[in-house]
């Protein structure tokens, strides 16, 4: 169970802003981009068109530009080295949205929603091989909990200590964003901040609380390695631009123990059943709001949508776009989402609902 006093600081967190406690140490994050990679003219390569991830890899960088279904190395400074794939469904092509995690061994994994698959790339970026099992070859790597969502930094199981802390946290108030959570790097679980998107409470071993980050403005958070983050920025004329910031941990903070393992599993409930057949009528009543205002809601109250199956209604983002919605049972902790359009949570496929609990 996840300690009282961690708790009231979780609570205090949710409900105020993002400042640190004299107890709970801030994580520094450098005040200029280390790396950056996009909006530069000069350098083939750095035109990006919808980034679906980032990692740091031996020697470089590997962006996802799924604008042109593309994985694109980059080395140390950020210079173009080249680039893999191309649209299509042969050996080595993508689909329209990929998605990279690493792998043992310096490998790759990419998740190919347009294809169903996922296939296995070197540390460059090149093609090895498809995993047998298509899309459900791994769980997905934004998974749904007992209404909250959980990012993990490569496919698999979570450290069954950090989903004990998940356990013990207490149950967000009715109207709240729904709460976020990721595995970092080096095991580090963080809590997003309800009241503030840049914000989180980073979470050790038995659910001790050993850090606070507050991310730059504006920066989407693709990789929390040990030193760096990784993340998309778009500057003032809306181009993509991938900055690599400096990280800062308390030295004398241990890495939190990666065994044993859980694994969330999905539902297939009455309950889910039922919230699946309630994002038909979601679907409709988003489709409805975009012919009128010619882009999605953000806003669960702006649609003509009641659940019937009485779950909670929460849409993640909503633009011209693209658009997520999740729904939560509060008596079953039955949570279900969808995504339709581009960019979605990592994992989740195009219009097709799945549920968690």
């Amino acid at each position: 169970m996840i300690r009282l006093g961690v708790l009231v600081s979780l609570l205090a967190a949710a409900c105020s802003p993002a400042a640190p406690t004299a107890e709970i140490p801030l994580w520094v994050i450098g005040t200029t981009p280390i790396v950056t990679i996009g909006a530069n003219e000069a350098d083939p390569g750095h035109e990006l068109s919808r980034v679906s991830g980032a990692l740091k890899v031996s020697g470089g960088f590997l962006v996802a530009n799924s604008g042109s279904c593309e994985l694109r190395l980059f080395d140390s400074t950020g210079h173009f080295i080249n680039s893999y794939g191309r649209k299509g469904q042969g050996p080595g092509d993508f689909g329209a949205v990929i998605t990279p995690f690493p792998a043992p061994g310096d490998s790759i994994l990419v998740f190919d929603v347009e294809n169903m698959r996922w296939t296995v790339h070197d540390a460059t970026g090149r093609y090895t091989r498809v995993v047998a099992g298509g899309a459900d070859a791994f769980p997905k790597p934004a998974w749904l909990y007992r209404g909250m969502i959980i990012e993990r930094p490569s496919p698999g199981p979570i450290p069954q200590w950090a989903l004990t802390a998940l356990n013990g946290l207490p149950e967000t108030p009715h109207g709240t964003p729904i709460r976020r959570a990721r595995l970092d790097d080096a095991g580090f679980l963080w809590i997003g901040d309800a009241g503030d998107i840049r914000a989180w409470t980073v979470l050790a071993d038995s659910g001790v609380t050993v850090g606070r980050v507050v991310l730059p403005k504006g920066f989407e958070l693709l990789e929390a390695g040990d030193d760096f983050l990784v993340g998309l920025e778009r500057d003032t004329v809306d181009r993509e631009i991938v900055r690599v910031y400096r990280l800062e941990r308390p030295r004398a903070i241990q890495p939190p123990a990666r065994e044993p393992m859980a694994v969330l599993s999905s539902d297939e409930s009455s309950a889910a059943e039922s919230m699946i057949a309630d994002f038909r009528n979601l679907l409709t009543a988003q489709e409805i709001f975009y012919s009128q205002h010619a882009t999605y809601t953000s806003r669960a109250d702006s649609l003509e949508f009641m659940p019937e199956s009485g779950a909670e209604v929460t849409i993640l983002h909503g633009d011209v776009r693209h658009w997520a919605g999740v729904l939560y049972d509060r008596k079953t902790r039955t949570t279900c989402g969808i995504s339709v359009g581009f960019p979605a949570p990592a994992g989740w496929i195009d219009g097709l609902p799945f549920c968690a609990r």
